[in-house]
């Protein structure tokens, strides 16, 4: 008899499991459900539509292969996860759909602070492809809340499309995970000279009368505010189905949850007490819940990934540790090329970041593993 692994999520983190778990078992009925009803697509890369991307390039894989890799693609929304019978039930549908593996991969919603005026239909997270239609609906000035990589990106695709964009950070600079005190100032004069407004030390107060008012009063006109600060595990499935859940649902080194039979993997995945919300660690995760889930036994070893950004007509690129004081930079403002490499108290690279020039970022990331002493480091940049 074969067994039904049945993954709930067409995110990366589903679509992952749902390709490992088909591979590494050739007698396996898989079933990916997508809720959004579509085909998974890069999720990261939605903003690039507001600046001209075909919808249709977002596609991680046609329906061909889906079918060439013996992976039934299932349009529906679960309502119930039903963990004693092994069952799901879909909205709007009587009958059960049964399993003998379940893979929870309903990802994240981005966060949505509790203040005046952010229960709006002209204010929301900007997580999936509906969500840009709905901006669409209010043409005019936008304003982005949240300085990361997401916001970012946002901001300049909109800028792009024509909009007039303001972004909101509530610290004392941008891209505070991403780059040190340094590369940051650099960074936002490339911003500013972009066209793009930057609101630093910004605590939102209230959405009202068409602007965005921060608690020291300054305010921003905003026909549309979209929120780029954070994520919000998707986990009301698993909770009522009685799954152990923090933040979101706790999982072990082969994602598996308290539940038996039952794996969750991505960004409503929960493991030693971290939700990364990064696509690397998603797809990452959806490998190993793949792979268990049809018998094997791997273990998820997390590992820090670099990060990368393309947006305000640069690029950026940081990886290792950036918080070492000893350092050494190259900057050239006129260019927009800055490059630091960090090292560590025996001399040994351990961290960089690349802004407007990341062609030897796949170099410094195997310097970096390698630990590469400083001399010959200083050679690569």
């Amino acid at each position: 008899m074969e067994k039904r692994v049945v993954v709930v999520g067409g995110g990366i983190a589903g679509l992952s499991a749902a390709q490992t778990a088909a591979a590494s078992d050739k007698e396996a009925a898989v079933f990916l459900i997508c809720g959004e009803k579509r085909l998974p697509y890069y999720r990261p890369r939605i903003c690039e539509v507001f600046s001209g991307l075909d919808i249709e390039k977002l596609n991680v894989h046609s329906e061909q292969w889906f079918i060439d890799n013996r992976i039934e693609l299932i349009y529906q929304t679960v309502q119930e996860i039903n963990a004693q019978e092994k069952q799901l039930r879909f909205i709007g549908e009587e009958q059960p759909f049964n399993y003998d593996k379940l893979i929870i991969a309903t990802g994240a919603g981005g966060n949505r602070p509790a203040a005046e005026g952010t229960d709006a239909d002209n204010v929301l997270a900007l997580r999936f492809l509906a969500d840009i239609d709905r901006v669409r609906r209010y043409p005019g000035p936008v304003v982005v809340v949240g300085g990361g990589l997401l916001g970012l990106e946002a901001a300049w695709h909109l800028s792009c499309e024509g909009r007039q964009v303001v972004i909101i950070e509530r610290g004392e600079r941008l891209l505070l995970r991403q780059l040190d005190e340094e590369a940051s100032h650099f960074f936002l004069h490339i911003v500013e000279n972009a066209g793009i407004r930057v609101a630093l030390n910004g605590s939102l107060e209230a959405i009202r009368n068409g602007q965005v008012i921060l608690s020291d009063s300054r305010g921003y006109p905003a026909a549309v505010t979209i929120f780029a600060a954070g994520i919000k595990p998707q986990i009301a499935l698993a909770q009522a189905a009685g799954l152990q859940c923090n933040r979101a649902i706790i999982v072990d080194e082969i994602m598996a949850t308290s539940a038996v039979d039952i794996f969750a993997c991505g960004d409503c995945a929960e493991f030693n007490g971290s939700v990364p919300g990064l696509w690397t660690v998603s797809m990452a995760q959806g490998m190993v819940a793949g792979k268990n889930a049809v018998g094997g036994r791997e273990s998820y070893i997390p590992e820090e990934p670099p990060y990368m950004m393309n947006a305000m007509g640069t690029s950026i690129w940081s990886g290792g540790n950036i918080t070492l004081q000893e350092s050494f930079t190259r900057s050239f403002p006129s260019e927009g090329k800055f490059s630091k490499l960090f090292f560590n108290d025996d001399g040994q690279l351990a961290g960089a970041i690349l802004i407007g020039e990341t062609g030897k970022s796949v170099t410094l990331k195997k310097a970096i593993a390698n630990g590469m002493n400083k001399a010959e480091a200083l050679t690569l940049i």
